[in-house]
């Protein structure tokens, strides 16, 4: 009887250790996905007017920073440094970037001017006036713009900003806000052009955060490619590394080919991988819901007591979920701008 035990010990303990080194296989790959924008832009948008409304006079407030370099630290307030022309410049660079990206035919940018057009910069109902002055078909407000928590050292500096930007389309009553906050992170090897034995450029560094922020913005009104990780399943079976290859080249239908004819594999973690990795092909092909079923096979190959593998599985059915939702509002987004992305 207590041999029996042991027997029973020694097999279970096996079970758990072949189940840790399935686990222990899982690598990342780095893709990239289109991501839906933050608005459906009508097809008829071809003119574009930019303004800086500043809703929140974040341009009368005083620039200070704290600091600490040279053995000194301590807040400072600096005059020389005027959110008006950071601003400017972030209105500024999102012109040029949606200029020299092609979305529209035209794109204006009319900074403060809202006071001379003899408007209520702090109201919405006098739209249609400014329609028929500047002829655009959607105007794009910077109603707030202020850096938080500013924190300038020797060798590195930490930005908090918070934007807020209102997008108004012609014949729309609606108005749509886009907040945007960030943390932006200065003195890695990419940026120590700002920092010297004798000072901290904090003024060039604003004026680049400025820039980054309305780049960053640009980018979100519309589809655009962003990289993700996926994580998938390596095998030592010959044909599950030739498949492997073909995913990292991106050659998803070669890849497939290997790993569907694995599924009914007699070896259930083979036969649990390749679920797996199909539904990773699934959605490198635009197919979300076939990714989802091809998850479920691949969660039930598997006993109850391999509770990480069907962790990984829940984990990317719920990415799944997301991405359908995606697809869903880029089907609406996509329009004539194929040329300016990846297809």
């Amino acid at each position: 009887m207590r041999l029996l035990k042991q027997l029973i010990i020694f097999v279970s303990f096996l079970y758990c250790l072949t189940s840790c080194l399935m686990t222990e296989q899982v690598r990342s790959l780095k893709l990239e996905v289109m991501k839906p924008g933050a608005f459906i832009f009508p097809e008829n948008v071809k003119k574009v007017a930019i303004f800086k409304r500043d809703l929140y006079l974040s341009d009368t407030a005083v620039f200070k920073y704290f600091y600490k370099f040279n053995n000194q630290y301590g807040t400072k307030i600096d005059s020389t440094l005027k959110y008006s022309d950071l601003s400017n410049r972030c209105v500024d660079e999102l012109t040029n970037f949606l200029t020299k990206g092609r979305y529209f035919d035209e794109v204006k940018n009319y900074r403060d001017s809202l006071n001379y057009l003899g408007n209520d910069r702090g109201k919405l109902n006098n739209s249609d006036e400014i329609f028929n002055k500047t002829k655009a078909d959607v105007y794009i407000f910077l109603d707030y713009f202020k850096f938080f928590d500013v924190r300038i050292y020797t060798h590195v500096a930490y930005i908090s900003p918070t934007l807020k930007w209102t997008v108004v389309f012609k014949n729309d009553s609606n108005y749509y806000t886009y907040n945007q906050t960030d943390k932006l992170n200065y003195g890695n090897a990419q940026s120590l052009e700002y920092f010297t034995e004798e000072e901290v450029k904090i003024e060039e560094i604003l004026q680049n955060s400025s820039e980054y922020l309305a780049k960053s913005f640009g980018s979100k009104l519309f589809p655009n490619w962003i990289p993700v990780e996926r994580i998938y399943y390596k095998s030592k079976n010959p044909d599950m590394i030739k498949a492997e290859g073909f995913a990292i080249k991106n050659d998803w239908l070669k890849a497939a080919e290997i790993w569907k004819q694995k599924t009914k594999n007699k070896n259930s973690q083979i036969k649990a991988k390749a679920c797996y990795n199909m539904a990773l092909a699934a959605e490198m092909e635009g197919k979300p819901d076939l990714a989802i079923e091809w998850l479920a096979k691949s969660y039930s190959s598997l006993s109850h007591n391999n509770l990480l593998h069907r962790a990984y599985c829940q984990q990317y059915i719920n990415v799944l979920a997301l991405r359908k939702k995606e697809i869903e509002r880029l089907e609406k987004q996509v329009r004539n701008s194929g040329d300016n992305g990846k297809q």
